[in-house]
C-alpha cells in the first residue's frame, strides 16, 4: 500500500488493537479509542447489508495537527477520500468557538418549543458517524457526485447503520435535526444552492439542510430500511442530475413530495 501522503508532514501514530485502522494525534488516544468503537458498530452493520467495505481509516487529530493539515475549520469531522482509500476524521476536542455558534440556534429553537436532546458536543459525535456513511458510500458504490444526494445518501446510510446499533442514539439524533430546523434564522430552500462550497450557505442554512435531509432520510427508512439504498446502487450506472432525480422517483415515488420542498412548495411533512 503506498504512504499515506498525510505521514509526511505530521506524526500519528496507530492506534494499537482498533478494530479499523485508525491514527491519533499526541493525547488524542483514548478519544480515538472511544470513536473507533463507535464507527466500528456502524461500519459492521454496513457489511453485512452492503458488502466489505475495505479502506476506511479513522483519524483523530488535534488542533494543532490539524492546522498543518487541513484548512477545514477545527471541530467538524468531514471525510476524504484518497488513493488507499476513506478518511474520517474528526477533531480530538471541541474548542468554545464552535460550540457557541450553536447558542443562537438553541434560542430559536427554545422559542418555539424545542430542548436539545443533550450536549451540542453529543451531536458533533454523532455527526463522526454521519461521516462514516460518507465512507460507506464511497465504498459502496453509492457515490453520485451529486452533493445533495451524495449528502442524503451519507445520512440514510448513517442512520441505517444507527437504527441496528442504537435506537436510541437514532432518535436523538433526529431531534437534532427538528431542533435545527426549527432554529435556522433563513431556511434556504433551493437544493441547486448545496451544489456550490457549502462555505456559501452559512452555518444556520447548513444546519437547516442537514435537519430536512435527516428528517426525511428517517421517515424514509421506516418505509423502506436497506432495501432503498440496494436499490439506489442498481439504478446509479447513469450520470447526470436529471438522471439521478428521475431514478429515485422511480426507486421511491415519494421523493416528488421531497423535492416540493426545495422548489418552494408544500413543507407540511417537515416535523417543525
Amino acid at each position: 500500500m503506498p504512504e499515506d501522503p498525510l505521514a509526511r508532514r505530521v506524526y500519528l501514530p496507530s492506534l494499537t488493537g482498533a478494530p479499523l485502522p485508525t491514527q491519533h494525534s499526541s493525547r488524542a488516544q483514548v478519544r480515538a479509542a472511544q470513536l473507533v468503537r463507535f464507527i466500528y458498530q456502524l461500519h459492521q452493520s454496513g457489511e453485512c447489508r452492503l458488502g466489505a467495505l475495505e479502506g476506511l481509516k479513522l483519524l483523530v487529530i488535534n488542533h494543532d495537527d490539524w492546522r498543518r493539515l487541513f484548512s477545514y475549520p477545527y471541530g467538524l469531522p468531514f471525510t476524504r477520500t484518497h488513493p488507499g482509500g476513506v478518511r474520517v476524521i474528526a477533531a480530538a476536542d471541541y474548542p468554545p468557538r464552535l460550540l457557541s455558534r450553536w447558542d443562537p440556534i438553541l434560542l430559536r429553537a427554545a422559542l418555539k418549543g424545542h430542548a436539545p436532546p443533550g450536549p451540542v458536543e453529543e451531536f458533533l459525535d454523532l455527526l463522526v458517524g454521519h461521516e462514516w456513511g460518507h465512507g460507506a458510500a464511497n465504498l459502496s458504490g453509492l457515490r453520485s457526485r451529486v452533493k445533495w444526494f451524495d449528502e442524503f445518501m451519507a445520512t440514510y446510510l448513517f442512520l441505517a447503520a444507527l437504527q441496528e446499533v442504537d435506537a436510541d442514539l437514532l432518535e436523538r439524533f433526529r431531534r437534532w435535526a427538528e431542533l435545527h430546523i426549527a432554529g435556522s434564522a433563513v431556511a434556504r430552500a433551493d437544493l441547486g444552492a448545496f451544489e456550490y462550497p457549502l462555505v456559501r450557505l452559512g452555518f444556520d442554512n447548513l444546519l437547516w439542510f442537514q435537519g430536512v435531509f435527516t428528517s426525511g432520510a428517517a421517515d424514509l427508512l421506516q418505509r423502506r430500511g436497506w432495501d432503498f439504498p440496494l436499490a439506489m446502487r442498481q439504478r446509479l450506472k447513469t450520470p447526470g442530475r436529471s438522471t439521478l432525480a428521475r431514478a429515485l422517483i422511480e426507486v421511491e415515488p415519494e421523493f416528488k413530495a421531497w423535492f416540493a420542498v426545495f422548489a418552494g412548495g408544500d413543507r407540511s411533512f417537515l416535523p417543525v
